[in-house]
């Protein structure tokens, strides 16, 4: 009788740990209505969620040898199938991107001078394999893709790179930057809409940065570029481009004191909004976080009443407490003609480490870790030697000053609490309100709060966090429902989840979102290690 061959053996131990259970809503208007296993065979087994909207989700992972895995299931978590791509020798998956029609894996590592680019079809499960061979020395920061165009930015010898190339006609071009010296490239956006490419620059000069942003076309031929100074007392620290309709365009993003910024460690004061109508910058409001009400909620009430006291004596001598926060900014959402704007507060951490340039034996388990993120193996799928990581929309002087000292590397970020804001069309502040983290530390700059929009105009707001959904209701300045938790549900009753770590959660479709991570488990039949996937409704 014929073996089967390993990608057999695997699917069969994968379809025999793809089991759903149903649980009882919670308080928090929350529901956990599946779960799925899937197993965690050795310490170096990472798996990769893509969400695909209505059309399902797709799991990627590392499995024989020079192989990765690639498993689609639909919106009940049922198997619709399942491939397995050859990779180059020492690559490992860097990145994703989906475009609404497939999904695209960038792959690279080892000495290699070039990538591999694998495009799936989300329907059939059709594969396509494509090479890039880029410049040398390319430390790729952004991925994103349009079609079969591929837009790549990063860095060569501390100059801002931004490379396009055509997958379809294998044609690549570097695209001109805004500068050579003394610029970023902090973010691509993607309007799938209509098709375009935003990409922001910041633009140091001294303690100065002011921020650009070009838009392309599918083709990478450039269409516009916005040019917003700051004024005379601030800097800009970071922006987002948005567009609101063919003239009109919001760039939104964090700005401080100018007099405080210096090489390493920029320090945020605020949110400001700028207008652009036809090229031309309209208005720029900038407003303090000391005139948000909500802001500091996080703090013990002594702390923050001692924080409150301090903004009103500064404010009553005609000045402003100065304030030390990065901040990430999400995506806006338009509602009843005005934007709702969701930003995560955090802290980048540093220590000094004379073993690796990457900062292994960190506490976010890389592979030189003998027990690894939270003590699960020594695999962190959050971070690897080759996975991307753009530092430079939190902090524009990333790389420079006290960043390459003293055998300084990165140790994560922290976060401390999410502010949710609503502005009208003139970029005045309505509302404001917050929801505080509890523990979470990641090893990449990414979203971990999420906002539903609910039909009575109030507002979801949650994250996972070592298992558990931790959720919010909100209503403007006032809070409708205090935090609540609820714990994701194991496959048995009888389970006891002994660890949880690099859990997310993110939108599915409709009122669905897919909470994943690893854990240990020990149950009836003995201990386990899975990474579990659980569709959660809201």
């Amino acid at each position: 009788m014929r073996k089967p061959s390993p990608i057999n053996l695997y699917l069969r131990t994968l379809l025999l740990f793809l089991f759903a259970t149903v649980l009882e809503s919670a308080p928090a208007k929350a529901q956990d209505v599946k779960r799925i296993e899937f197993p965690v065979l050795n310490n170096d087994t990472p798996y990769r969620v893509i969400p695909l909207g209505s059309k399902g989700v797709l799991v990627a992972n590392r499995g024989q040898r020079s192989t990765y895995v690639l498993t689609k299931l639909n919106g009940d978590f049922e198997r619709d199938w399942g491939v397995e791509v050859q990779l180059e020798s020492g690559f490992e998956l860097m990145a994703t991107d989906y475009e609404g029609q497939s999904v695209f894996l960038l792959f690279g590592g080892g000495k290699n001078e070039y990538y591999q680019v694998v495009k799936v079809n989300v329907g059939p499960g059709f594969v396509e394999n494509f090479f890039l061979q880029v410049l040398d020395k390319f430390q790729i920061t952004e991925f994103k893709t349009l079609g079969y165009s591929v837009f790549l930015s990063g860095m060569v010898r501390d100059e801002p790179v931004f490379v396009y190339t055509n997958l379809a006609n294998k044609q690549t071009k570097m695209l001109p930057s805004v500068a050579k010296s003394g610029s970023v490239i902090q973010a691509i956006e993607i309007d799938t809409t209509n098709r375009l490419v935003n990409v922001a620059y910041a633009l140091r000069r001294g303690k100065d940065v002011r921020l650009v942003a070009r838009t392309y076309n599918e083709e990478g031929t450039q269409l516009a570029q916005v040019v917003v100074d700051p004024d005379e007392d601030y800097s800009l620290l970071n922006g987002r481009l948005f567009l609101l309709s063919d003239s009109t365009k919001l760039m939104i993003g964090t700005y401080g004191f100018r007099g405080m910024q210096n090489n390493g460690n920029p320090t945020a004061q605020g949110i400001f909004i700028s207008k652009i109508t036809d090229g031309e910058v309209d208005f720029t409001q900038y407003h303090s976080f000391t005139d948000f009400q909500n802001f500091f909620k996080y703090m013990d009430p002594k702390q923050q009443a001692r924080m409150e006291d301090r903004i009103k004596r500064k404010k009553e001598r005609g000045d402003d407490l100065k304030l030390n926060c990065s901040v990430l900014v999400h995506d806006v959402i338009q509602k009843d003609g005005s934007f709702i704007l969701v930003g995560e507060i955090y802290n980048p951490e540093f220590r000094y480490n004379n073993n690796s340039p990457f900062g292994f034996n960190n506490g976010f388990g890389g592979p030189m870790s003998p027990f690894g993120f939270g003590g699960f193996g020594g695999y962190n799928p959050f971070y690897s030697p080759w996975g991307l990581r753009n530092p430079y929309f939190g902090n524009p002087w990333f790389g420079t000053g006290r960043f390459n000292n003293n055998n300084q590397v990165f140790d994560g970020y922290t976060y401390t609490h999410a502010v949710v804001a609503g502005f009208d069309q003139k970029g005045e502040l309505i509302w404001d309100n917050s929801l505080p983290f509890e523990n979470v530390r990641t090893a990449e700059l990414k979203e971990k709060i999420k906002v539903k929009v609910n039909t009575d105009s109030t507002m979801s707001l949650f994250y996972s966090s070592n298992g558990s959904i931790k959720s919010k209701i909100v209503k403007g300045n006032e809070v409708v429902e205090g935090l609540s938790n609820m714990s994701i549900g194991t496959l048995d009753a009888a389970d006891k989840v002994r660890s949880t770590n690099t859990d997310d959660v993110e939108f599915w479709y409709n009122n669905h979102y897919l909470a994943w991570g690893y854990q240990r488990i020990a149950g009836e039949d003995g201990r386990r290690s899975v990474f579990y996937l659980s569709k959660i409704a809201f």
